[in-house]
């Protein structure tokens, strides 16, 4: 199977783990906790998990210095900052408007990619770009009722982080063993979330068992799936078409809201994802070309 479609596939596996993180997260707030608590115990969980299956394979995981400090910087402040500014957009926004605003990082990544040089435009990207980006407003169908600034400009904070995130990853990730990028990742922004819920009071200790276990299930699937998946694809596809696939994630959450919780899919949401998926198709089939090789430093 060709680089491109191997890593397809891990943007695809990548966005089914981060499809599951709204559900597992409502129950995990049923379950006692709050989001300081989840986002701490999500990332310090993972980060556990990978360096006990990379001490057992025998994979070092220490880097250079200056590798060390860009991951550090992407983990606690990209990761992490990202994650903090999407939660807050949904105390002030529809979640299908604060998705759809987050969306807007596929078109910050595409225009970033280009002006850092680290890819080509062509027609295909573009087409599809905006394709997907039509599937998914008819996806999501956002209402604008009660729109606030404040979760506005957290959304667009957190689209413009985490395009920034994927830029720098996509530079730093070609000598690098996804599972080691995403040690780093997971546990800086673990400790960056544990300081301050130690430094704030907000962390929750007495949770019900299903708040627990929701908190697991956020460490493994929309953490360590998503995330190794994210990295792994990354370095074979590039940033631009990495981003664009992402976007199947909230098709992929509708279908997860329908067969687990019993929720309704439209048929406009149908048609949505049915074009959402035409996008995909086409970025898959001929938006692969122009991609110029990753840089290795920052």
């Amino acid at each position: 199977m060709p680089k491109k479609h191997h890593g397809a596939w891990y943007i695809v596996a990548s966005a089914a783990g981060f499809a599951t993180l709204g559900i597992l997260i409502k129950s995990a707030f049923a379950g006692g906790a709050n989001i300081t608590t989840i986002l701490a115990g999500r990332f310090l969980i993972a980060g556990l998990f990978l360096v006990v299956y990379l001490k057992a394979r025998g994979i070092p995981f220490r880097v250079d210095r200056r590798t060390a400090i860009s991951l550090t910087l992407m983990g606690a402040i990209g990761y992490g900052g990202m994650s903090m500014l999407f939660a807050n957009a949904i105390h002030y926004l529809p979640a299908s408007l604060t998705a759809m605003l987050l969306y807007t990082y596929p078109a910050l990544v595409t225009v970033l990619a280009l002006l850092v040089g680290d890819e080509r435009f062509n027609p295909a990207k573009g087409i599809a770009l905006v394709v997907c980006t039509v599937g998914l407003v008819l996806l999501l169908g956002a209402s604008f009722e009660g729109v606030r600034l404040e979760g506005v400009l957290s959304a667009l904070g957190a689209a413009s982080i985490y395009s920034c995130y994927i830029i720098i990853g996509n530079r730093i990730l070609k000598n690098l063993d996804p599972m080691v990028t995403s040690l780093w990742v997971c546990t800086t922004a673990g400790l960056a979330f544990l300081l301050y819920g130690l430094a704030t009071g907000e962390l929750i200790y007495s949770m019900s068992p299903s708040g627990w276990l929701s908190i697991l299930g956020i460490a493994m699937l929309p953490t360590l799936i998503g995330v190794i998946g994210f990295f792994a694809g990354l370095r074979l596809i590039g940033a631009t078409n990495a981003s664009i696939i992402s976007m199947l994630e909230p098709l992929i959450t509708v279908v997860l809201s329908a067969l687990l919780l019993g929720e309704r899919i439209t048929p406009l949401q149908g048609f949505g994802g049915a074009v959402l998926l035409f996008g995909g198709l086409v970025l898959q089939l001929w938006g692969h070309e122009a991609r110029h090789e990753t840089v290795t430093e920052v």
